[in-house]
């Protein structure tokens, strides 16, 4: 038996289903909402006030949902109710025509079933024996969920090239039943001898206050919520710039796949980027590709180069979000772990701030995305930036990858520091104002 295959043994197969039809919902979704919020009427300033809006929600909800999931009910029942109430947002979507009703039931969709993202973390690692060994494998599942939904609307848009975007909505309400369902085929876990229902809440309390007290998860907060705020670009304002420079809408869906194919062929190997680089340089490697993703899109509306930058998002979402999953788990006692992972999304509300700066970056005039002034990329690069060097503070064992030796040019750098400064001189060198009549093309 392989190594890989031993690592797996003794995971349910259930987990894997879930896993592959949780991302199914966004990956039928969340790439087209910009678009068909456009289809509506709406303007890109209107569309980012909706998901500013949205944004706020991660303030008070992500944390209920994460506190009851650790003190009320069994992980997956709230899996199932968020997964179902999800399908009947989205069922109100479809029928509103006005913006307040559409600024509405987005909001409800957003509470609902974004936290799921990290829920669904927390829930794959309470049938892990060794998350950090085997989460990546489990976790590219979801990466194959994502692309298939993707290829569906990909074929529906093909053959139909003038179809308005409105059946997607069906697809995510179809996915979220399926999920749903599915959290109902996962192994029910038994507690032994749960304790009472003061002592639970003391306990989970004074876990809470213990998470709070250790400066590495402080640190790992402040730094996603700096890397949400960069890339919501990535998954709301990505698309619609890619049709304003050329490429069908057909071929949206396949485009974003091309990081997510990457995506599935990382994960397998996430173990070994950890023993060998450790936690803090893994999440700084995700943050600089964020800042590589951002700068593409800064310097060139080439379909190509483009669409090439997605792989970079996938590597973020591997080297960022994945491994601060896991480090969030290792950090936090068993009482609060849902709410640990659910924190990620309420500190990810920085997503609102670059909202609204999006907002104001479409034209005034028609409130189209306008190509030549994506300048915000230049202030979400220089967020993420500085979230690469927040994650460098992480101290203690988390931090300490295995004994390794290190190339002697990269010694003679002083380990790194000196190539972040050179990112930062040249970043600063980089011109803000663009010519408002001219895509800017790189050289």
């Amino acid at each position: 038996m392989t190594r890989e295959a031993s690592n797996l043994k003794g995971i349910p197969f259930s987990l894997f289903l879930v896993m592959t039809l949780q991302f199914a919902v966004g990956g039928a979704v969340l790439p087209f909402m910009s678009m068909w919020l456009e289809e509506k009427g709406l303007s890109f300033s209107e569309i980012s006030l909706i998901f500013s809006v949205a944004s706020t929600t991660f303030l008070v909800f992500p944390f209920l949902w994460g506190m009851i999931a650790d003190r009320y009910l069994p992980i997956e029942w709230m899996f199932f109710f968020l997964n179902g109430m999800a399908g009947v947002s989205m069922w109100w979507m479809q029928s509103q025509t006005e913006y307040g009703g559409l600024m509405l039931s987005f909001v409800f969709f957003y509470s609902f079933y974004h936290p799921t993202f990290t829920l669904i973390n927390a829930l794959s690692f309470q049938y892990l024996t060794q998350p950090k060994e085997q989460f990546g494998a489990v976790r590219a599942w979801g990466s194959v969920g994502w692309i298939l939904p993707s290829l569906v609307v990909f074929a529906w848009l093909l053959y139909h090239p003038n179809a308005p975007l409105q059946f997607v909505l069906k697809v995510g309400m179809v996915s979220c039943l399926l999920t749903a369902c599915s959290t109902l085929l996962l192994p029910r876990r038994v507690n032994p001898s749960p304790p009472d229902r003061s002592q639970a809440s003391t306990a989970y309390w004074m876990a809470l206050k213990t998470l709070f007290r250790q400066t590495d998860y402080l640190v790992l907060l402040a730094a996603f919520f700096l890397v949400s705020a960069s890339f919501s670009f990535v998954v709301y304002y990505g698309p619609p710039y890619l049709r304003t420079s050329g490429i069908d809408q057909a071929w949206i869906g396949p485009i974003q796949c091309i990081g997510v194919i990457l995506e599935i062929m990382l994960f397998p190997f996430l173990r070994n980027y950890l023993r060998r680089w450790g936690f803090a340089t893994t999440l700084l490697m995700g943050c600089v590709c964020l800042f590589a993703r951002h700068l593409v899109y800064y310097v060139s509306n080439n379909p190509w180069m483009l669409s090439l930058s997605y792989l970079l998002a996938g590597m973020v979402i591997v080297f960022f979000h994945i491994v601060a999953s896991i480090l969030v788990n290792m950090m936090a006692g068993k009482e609060v772990r849902a709410t640990a992972q659910t924190l990620l999304v309420v500190f990810g509300s920085g997503v609102s701030h670059a909202f609204q700066l999006s907002g104001r970056g479409a034209d005034p005039t028609s409130g189209k995305q306008s190509p030549t002034r994506f300048w915000i990329g230049y202030a979400a690069c220089l967020r993420c930036l500085f979230a690469d060097c927040v994650s460098l503070s992480f101290s203690g064992p988390l931090s300490c990858p295995e004994p390794r030796s290190f190339h002697p040019a990269y010694l003679m750098l002083g380990g790194g520091r000196v190539i972040r400064v050179a990112i930062w001189a040249c970043l600063c060198f980089i011109p803000m104002k663009r010519d408002d009549h001219e895509c800017h093309h790189a050289p």
